[in-house]
């Protein structure tokens, strides 16, 4: 069963909103942000927050979890740590648009009940993030991309955040972002690629050293309008993939099921509006079951929730 509501109702003070992000916090819930102002790039974008607690039907009511005066902010994304702790990324744009942002990290010790002041992660304008971050035997990887290059690079850590580098950057034809991570079962990496200029199409390429070096990017047949996407390893096993099932349209937003093999059997969709409906990211909590938030008419966040079993009862062919 497809279950759907809005994180938040529109907020007429922040007309816009965009690029939600979702993690599962088990006992403390489901927790969504996303960047909401007057437009995007606008000065007064601020990051929004609200959470789902583990019972509950609706959202708490959103509040700013970040913010900084007179610079529009974007991009966010969290990351469980041990101990309760939380950590939140985003963007700062210092200019006038994406070429100038900057990537920050804040940190919570109580699960985003405090806050510590925001760290700077690189001074590099155009680094920016997008999807949720990878922990692997120590290794902390943040997928993230050149905005002035439209060339996607990891952004990694092997001392628990003390100090980060990047990876060289991942060439494709068209130029390629939003590079979104699963761990296979034998080790390997697979990242699906948010395609460039009018390439129509997602990219991928695997990691066999944790992220420090990619295959060659090499288009899948699977369609993509140049637009957001998130790609999951579930507890089952299979790969879920929430993306816009059109080469040229942020419409339908769709998810599909399949093996490791990537042979995506499995389809279902979750809005099929002629509007702009689109970044999806999924998450799963302990009981299976799958949540997804993504962007509605760039007005709202919208969430829905439903099992593999519902997407099972769809076919891709």
């Amino acid at each position: 069963m497809l279950v759907k509501t809005a994180v938040a109702e529109r907020l007429y003070e922040r007309p816009f909103a965009h690029a939600a992000t979702l993690i599962d916090l088990g006992d403390a819930g489901l927790a969504a942000a996303w960047m909401s102002g007057s437009y995007e790039t606008a000065p007064d974008v601020a990051l929004l927050s609200a959470r789902l607690l583990p019972g509950h039907e609706r959202w708490s009511p959103p509040t700013i979890i970040a913010d900084a005066p007179d610079h529009s902010l974007g991009q966010p994304l969290f990351l469980a740590r041990p101990g309760g702790a939380l950590w939140f990324f985003y963007v700062v744009i210092m200019g006038r648009d994406w070429t100038t942002a900057i990537p920050y990290l804040k940190k919570s010790p109580d699960g985003g009940a405090t806050w510590q002041e925001p760290i700077r992660l690189f001074d590099y304008p155009g680094l920016m993030l997008r999807s949720r971050a990878l922990v692997l035997d120590g290794r902390i990887i943040v997928p993230a991309y050149d905005e002035n290059t439209w060339q996607s690079r990891m952004i990694i850590s092997d001392d628990g955040g003390e100090s980060w580098r990047l990876t060289a950057p991942m060439h494709s034809s068209s130029g390629n972002i939003h590079p979104t991570l699963a761990r296979l079962s034998d080790g390997r990496l697979l990242a699906y690629i948010r395609t460039g200029g009018k390439g129509g199409v997602l990219w991928r390429s695997e990691s066999a050293d944790g992220g420090e070096t990619w295959s060659p990017l090499t288009a899948t047949s699977i369609p993509n309008p140049n637009s957001g996407l998130d790609l999951l390893r579930l507890q089952s096993g299979r790969l879920a993939l929430a993306f816009n099932n059109s080469p040229t349209h942020r419409t339908p937003l769709c998810v599909a099921l399949g093996g490791e093999d990537e042979d995506w059997r499995w389809m279902q969709v979750i809005e099929d509006e002629y509007a702009e409906i689109s970044y999806p990211t999924l998450a799963q909590t302990s009981d299976g079951a799958l949540h997804l938030v993504y962007t509605y008419r760039r007005e709202n966040i919208h969430y829905a929730r439903f099992s593999e079993a519902w997407i099972m009862e769809g076919s891709l062919r």
